[in-house]
């Protein structure tokens, strides 16, 4: 009987072991603690207990050791219990976040400077943080000040919503899709199709301009300058020949220039083609005069 009562004895005391150390690993508590301790002093701790979270950039980096009260400052002091490794640079300072849902947490904002950083057991200044449901408290005034406006907006989209032109426009909105994926299949097809042989003719124009290019550099200019050159200097001889004739024909003291200037010249040659003309009708009319046939040798009167 002895025996069992020893045995229900042990079996209740290790169950207590295991229900102490169970609630010890899951509230995070160390079994073994270390001196990486630092203090926070604050007026509020807002709901911090033991075993609480303390992070820093968003990861955990120890947790709440104790709380302990001053009376001559009448402030709390708030025991953290850092990782090792972890330390805190100079000008470090905390503050309290709280989840909706969630138990708060300690947040350490850490100071700029890591080269400088606070001895062990240093205290470092925090602040309560202001949960959401603070938070929306103080916005509620601000909310009922902001009602009659978001009323006025509210009124003033109705409005919109149920003005024709709006319907209007989205239907054109529409049609102005439709039209520019239309153009856009256009643009496409063009590009598919015609740009390709645009791009081939011009290619073809290039080519022969390139070989119209080639024949102009094998062509002699040189020889052309030349014959050009005697072209235009045979011109010019001309030119002074015509100037030196239309000189000589403008001078009235020339043999030229009386025959073409002088009237009297005119005059004595129509004269002697009008006698002239009247010779040969005489002629014509009255050969006997001019012409003597004998066949005796006797010459007719």
């Amino acid at each position: 009987m002895k025996s069992k009562e020893i045995k229900i004895a042990i079996t209740a005391i290790l169950a207590i072991v295991i229900i102490y150390f169970g609630i010890i690993f899951l509230k995070g508590l160390k079994l073994f603690s270390s001196d990486n301790i630092y203090y926070v002093e604050m007026k509020n701790v807002g709901g911090l207990n033991p075993s609480d979270v303390v992070i820093a950039n968003g990861m955990s980096i120890g947790m709440v050791k104790n709380i302990t009260y001053n009376p001559q400052r009448q402030t709390l002091a708030v025991a953290v219990e850092l990782k090792e490794g972890f330390g805190l640079p100079q000008g470090s300072h905390a503050n309290i976040t709280k989840e909706m849902l969630g138990s708060p947490k300690l947040n350490i904002m850490l100071g700029n400077d890591p080269n400088q950083m606070l001895n062990r057991g240093d205290t470092i200044q925090g602040e309560a943080g202001q949960d959401l449901m603070s938070a929306a408290g103080n916005m509620l005034p601000q909310l009922q000040q902001l009602m009659p406006r978001l009323d006025s907006i509210v009124t003033a989209i109705n409005t919109l919503t149920n003005d024709p032109a709006l319907v209007e426009a989205l239907h054109n909105m529409q049609y102005i899709s439709e039209n520019l994926k239309t153009t856009t299949d256009d643009v496409n097809k063009f590009m598919a199709h015609d740009m390709p042989q645009i791009v081939g003719k011009a290619n073809n124009v290039m080519a022969n301009l390139e070989s119209t290019t080639n024949q102009i550099k094998q062509v002699d200019i040189q020889s052309i300058a030349t014959t050009a050159g005697n072209t235009l200097t045979a011109a010019n001889q001309a030119i002074e020949h015509v100037n030196t004739l239309t000189s000589k024909l403008d001078n009235p003291n020339s043999s030229i220039g009386k025959l073409m200037n002088d009237p009297s010249v005119y005059d004595h040659l129509d004269s002697t083609m009008t006698n002239a003309s009247r010779l040969l009708e005489d002629l014509r009319l009255n050969p006997k005069r001019y012409v003597h046939f004998s066949l005796f040798g006797k010459a007719g009167k």
